[in-house]
């Protein structure tokens, strides 16, 4: 009867001795390959906001501009999916700011006319530069967050 315990308690020993480090191994793996996609989809999702907000307001049409909203949302919900909770409130704000940008540009594009030299309406101007500055604000929050995601030390 002993020698069978002893016999089971050794089996069992040496599968867990060969399984935990296997897990292990496997959550290790899986932590590589989030930050490998993270390395990826922070950068290319803050260049899409970068492209919303830099796109010359008369010379991109409301469509341009409505298919670079739809890339940003598509990189933030790939951003969502293997962030952690701060970093996706973050990525909310950015898609708040870039919404709210784009509806404003459409709103300016229908309701007046380029000025001199492309300038905006004065009646829009400080809003339309409000909502600039609220999305590279809510990037460089996200960027921040990211950072602190990736553990990547601050800037250089």
């Amino acid at each position: 009867m002993f020698a069978l315990a002893t016999g089971l308690l050794t089996a069992l020993t040496a599968a867990l001795a060969t399984t935990l480090p296997k897990r292990a191994e496997r959550r290790i793996e899986h932590r590589r390959l989030s930050r490998e996609h993270k390395e990826k989809l922070y950068p290319e999702f803050i260049g899409c906001a970068y492209e919303i907000v830099t796109a010359a307001l008369w010379e991109s049409t409301s469509e341009v501009r409505r298919r670079l909203l739809d890339r940003l949302v598509g990189r933030s919900h790939q951003v969502a999916f293997f962030a952690p909770e701060a970093t996706g409130q973050a990525v909310s704000q950015v898609v708040r700011a870039a919404t709210e940008l784009t509806e404003l540009a459409a709103e300016i594009q229908a309701a007046s006319k380029p000025g001199h030299q492309g300038a905006v309406d004065q009646r829009f101007a400080p809003r339309y530069e409000k909502a600039k500055e609220s999305l590279r604000t809510a990037v460089a929050e996200f960027t921040e967050t990211g950072r602190r995601d990736l553990e990547i030390a601050g800037a250089r």
